[in-house]
C-alpha cells in the first residue's frame, strides 16, 4: 500500500512537556514543524505537578504563563516536622519557613496537574497554527542519510510513521528530529543510546488525594520525618494534596515490588508517619508507584540532526520535583536554537551547544538527586542535617545558579574597565524584573515582554538619560546600532533607562530605539523606565542587577533568557563579532569597522 510523503523542517516525537515546549518554540514562524504522539490526547491526570519560576518564565514567553498561574496552587510556606525525643518520639513542628529564594524576587514554585499544563500548551499550538500536531501516531522506522547531514538544506532523516488506530503509514523527510518521548523513548532505543549511572532503584508511592485530616499543615508544603519514615506533602489545586513516600526506606537495592503497592498501602504508610494525627482520603483521583534510578545518557544528540530531550535522556526520583522543569528547559534550549538556525540560516555549529549546555545540568541534577533522596529517606538524620539539605535543595532546584560554558552562544567579554554589573554574567539567566513602559506607564514583568519570536534581544541600560552626557552617549550608540544592525537582522533592541519617566520624551529618542513600521507606526513597547509604577511599586532593576549607572551597559539575551554577553557601550563591537561568528564561514572584522569607541570618528553621521 502506498504511503503519504511529507517534508518538514522539524519532526518532534512525543507531546509531553519536553516535546510541547520544543513545538511552542516555533509559534509564529513559517517553518514546517510536525509533532506526533501515540496517545489519543493530552494526559488527563497525574505525573509531574511542580512548576519552578524558571519554567513559568518560559511559559510567559509563550504567552500562556498567566493561564497556567490562574489555575495553579502557589507554594508559599514550608513546615518541617521531626520526632521529638522528649515526647516519646511523637512528631512535632520544628520550623516554618517561607518557600522562597531571595534572588528570584518572586514565588519559587507553583503546583498544577501536568495534564492541565499540557492541554494549555496544546491549545497554544492550535491558536498559533504554526505547528501540525498528530495524535494516535507513532514512529516505526528511521533512516539517516549520512552523506547529506552536513548540507543545511538537506532532509537527511526519513521517518516512517504509523497511525495507532488505522495502521496507515506515512513517510516523513525531516531536516531535524527531536525525541521527547519519555523514559521509554522509542527514538533513544532505536539509536541504541544507553543510560548510564545509578541502576539501584528505590520504590516510591505517589498519590493525589483530597485529605480529611486534623494535621494542621496539610495546606502547606510539609516534610514529616518520623521514626517510621518520611512523607512530603505538597498542596495542589482543587483541594488536592500530593504525597510522596519512600516505600522501602530509601534502601539502595529495593526489595519492594511496585506491583505489590496499592493506594491503600501508601495511605497506610502516610497514616503511620503522621500519627497521632489522623488522615483519611475523601477521594484519590491519581496514584502511581515509581522505581526510578538516577541515570543520564552519554549522548543528547546524534550528528547534530537528531536530539533527545527530557526524560528520554535523564531520569531521577519523583521527589526532586524537577522532571517537568528539566524537560521544559531541554525543550526550549533546543527549540529556539533550531528555529534560529533554520530561520536565520545560522551556523549549524551552534546546535552542538545543546549537549554541552544541557548534559552537565542533567548530571548535576542526578548527583543532587541521589544525595537528596538518601537524605530524605534516612531514619537517623538529625533535624539540622535535614534542614540544611532542604534549604540547599530550594536554591538548587530553581536553576538560578546554572551557568552555561563559553561557546558560539556565550561570550565573556574581556575588558580593562571596571565591571558594569555585579549580578550578570555571560551564560547565566537574567532574573525576572518589573519595568514601566515609557509611553503608557503600564508596568510589565520582563519575561512577559520577552516573547518567543525567534529574535535575540539587546537590552540597553543607558542610566539616567535625563542627564545631557548620558543622553548624548545613548544617541551616539543609536547611530552606531543603526549602521551595524539592519531591520530583519534577528535582533530586537529594548531600552531600560533609570530616569524619571516624566523627564524623558519618547519622540526625542533615537529612532533605532523606537522603530517605525509603515503599517503599525512607532513601536511603543521598546522603551522602559526603571521607575515607580502607580500601583505595583518599583522594580529597582538597576539595583537588582547590581548595575552602576555610569557609562551605560549592553546585555545581549538569547531567546531562552540566558546572557550571551554583557559589556559597556565602549565595547559594543563585541556584538558585531558575536553575530558574525553565528554565520557560516565567519570572518573577523577589523577594529576600524567594529568599534564603537567614545570619541572615535568611526560612527557614521545620523541619517
Amino acid at each position: 500500500m502506498a504511503t503519504a510523503t511529507d517534508y518538514v523542517d522539524v519532526l518532534i516525537i512525543g507531546a509531553g512537556p519536553a516535546g510541547l515546549t520544543t513545538a511552542n518554540s516555533f509559534n509564529g514562524s513559517s517553518l514546517r514543524v510536525r509533532i506526533i504522539d501515540k496517545k489519543a490526547a493530552p494526559l488527563e491526570f497525574g505525573r509531574a505537578d511542580g512548576l519552578k519560576s524558571i519554567s513559568l518564565e518560559v511559559l510567559d514567553s509563550f504567552g500562556i504563563g498567566d493561564t497556567i498561574l490562574k489555575d495553579a496552587q502557589p507554594c508559599e510556606e514550608i513546615a518541617l516536622w521531626h520526632t521529638d525525643p522528649e515526647k516519646d518520639g511523637i512528631i512535632s513542628r520544628t520550623m516554618t519557613i517561607p518557600d522562597r529564594v531571595e534572588e528570584l524576587g518572586k514565588a519559587r514554585e507553583v503546583t498544577l496537574d501536568q495534564g492541565r499544563i499540557e492541554r494549555v500548551m496544546v491549545e497554544n499550538l492550535y491558536k498559533h497554527g504554526s505547528v501540525r500536531l498528530s495524535w494516535n501516531t507513532q514512529p516505526v522506522a528511521l533512516h539517516t542519510d549520512l552523506l547529506t547531514i552536513d548540507d543545511p538544506e538537506a532532509y537527511p532523516s526519513t521517518v516512517t510513521l504509523q497511525n495507532t488506530e488505522t495502521g496507515i503509514q506515512e513517510t516523513i523527510h525531516a531536516k531535524y528530529v527531536v525525541g521527547g518521548d519519555g523514559a521509554h523513548s522509542w527514538l533513544r532505543k532505536y539509536l541504541n543510546i544507553k543510560f548510564s549511572g545509578d541502576l539501584t532503584d528505590s520504590t516510591w508511592g505517589v498519590m493525589n488525594l483530597v485529605p480529611k485530616t486534623n494535621f494542621p499543615d496539610i495546606r502547606k508544603v510539609f516534610v514529616v520525618h518520623s521514626k517510621v519514615g518520611t512523607v512530603m506533602g505538597v498542596p495542589r489545586e482543587n483541594k488536592l494534596v500530593r504525597l510522596y513516600i519512600s516505600m522501602d526506606g530509601g534502601t539502595r537495592h529495593t526489595s519492594v515490588k511496585a506491583e505489590d503497592i496499592t493506594p491503600e498501602k501508601v495511605l497506610e504508610a502516610a497514616q503511620a508517619i503522621l500519627a497521632p494525627y489522623t488522615l483519611e482520603a475523601g477521594r484519590i483521583p491519581w496514584f502511581s508507584v515509581y522505581n526510578v534510578g538516577q541515570r543520564v545518557t552519554d549522548e543528547f544528540s546524534r550528528y547534530d540532526r537528531i536530539f533527545l530531550v527530557g526524560d528520554a535522556v535523564h531520569t531521577h526520583s519523583p521527589k526532586a520535583g524537577q522532571g517537568m522543569n528539566t524537560s521544559i528547559q531541554d525543550g526550549y534550549n533546543i527549540g529556539w536554537k533550531l528555529r534560529y538556525v533554520l530561520a536565520q540560516k545560522a551556523d549549524r555549529g551552534l546546535l552542538s551547544t545543546y549537549q554541552t549546555e544541557r548534559r552537565p545540568v542533567a548530571q548535576a541534577l542526578i548527583d543532587f538527586d541521589r544525595a537528596y533522596l538518601e537524605t530524605f529517606a534516612r531514619k537517623d538524620i538529625t533535624h539540622d542535617e535535614f534542614l540544611d539539605a532542604y534549604l540547599a535543595g530550594q536554591a538548587f532546584t530553581t536553576g538560578i545558579h546554572i551557568q552555561y560554558p563559553p561557546s558560539l552562544l556565550v561570550k565573556p567579554v574581556s575588558t580593562n574597565s571596571p565591571p558594569h554589573t555585579t549580578n550578570l554574567a555571560s551564560g547565566k539567566r537574567i532574573p525576572d524584573f518589573q519595568m514601566v513602559n515609557q509611553s503608557d506607564a503600564v508596568p510589565v514583568q520582563a519575561y512577559h515582554r520577552f516573547t518567543n519570536d525567534g529574535r535575540f534581544r539587546l537590552l540597553v541600560f543607558p542610566g539616567d538619560i535625563s542627564q545631557r552626557e548620558r543622553f548624548s552617549r545613548y544617541t551616539q550608540l543609536g547611530d552606531w546600532l543603526a549602521a551595524h544592525f539592519l531591520p530583519g537582522s534577528g535582533i530586537e533592541i529594548i531600552t531600560i533607562h533609570s530616569a524619571k519617566r516624566g523627564d524623558v520624551e519618547f519622540m526625542d529618542l533615537h529612532p533605532v530605539f523606537r522603530p517605525w513600521n509603515d503599517e503599525e507606526g512607532w513601536d511603543y513597547w521598546c522603551i522602559y523606565a526603571d521607575d515607580e509604577s502607580y500601583h505595583k511599586g518599583q522594580g529597582r532593576v538597576y539595583e537588582r542587577l547590581g548595575m552602576s549607572g555610569g557609562k551605560g551597559m549592553l546585555v545581549l539575551l538569547r531567546l531562552d533568557g540566558y546572557v550571551s554577553l554583557s559589556c559597556g557601550f565602549e565595547e559594543a563591537g563585541a556584538l558585531v563579532d558575536f553575530f558574525q561568528q553565528l554565520k557560516p564561514q565567519a570572518r573577523t572584522l577589523s577594529r576600524a569597522v567594529r568599534g564603537f569607541e567614545a570619541g572615535q570618528p568611526v560612527i557614521p553621521p545620523r541619517r
